[in-house]
């Protein structure tokens, strides 16, 4: 399973070394969301999932987009995803503040 994922935070393509790649995940045809963004690898060896990832759930300063589906909570993190599926991190510009 691979997945295809696009940093469009300045700060983290460069910690990654990439701006857009393809993820080879495993040999089967899904895999958990948390699987992945374990595999997601930076330049320094760590993954996304070490970079955005807080006590279970996506940290305030991130947006992450999964088929267009915005993911934010932990139960999110333990869904099926399939093949292909396009994943987007983006910095959230409300992070930090009381925004109603």
């Amino acid at each position: 399973m691979r997945i295809i994922f696009n940093i469009h935070s300045n700060r983290v393509a460069k910690a990654a070394g990439w701006r857009a790649k393809a993820i080879q995940v495993n040999d089967r045809g899904e895999a958990l969301l948390d699987e992945a963004l374990r595999a997601t690898l930076l330049a320094d060896g760590s993954s996304i999932y070490d970079h955005i990832i807080e006590q279970g759930h996506i940290n305030d300063e991130w947006i992450l987009i999964v088929n267009g589906i915005t993911v934010s909570d932990e139960s999110s993190l333990k869904r099926n995803i399939k093949d292909n599926v396009q994943m987007h991190l983006l910095s959230n510009p409300h992070a930090g503040r009381n925004v109603k």
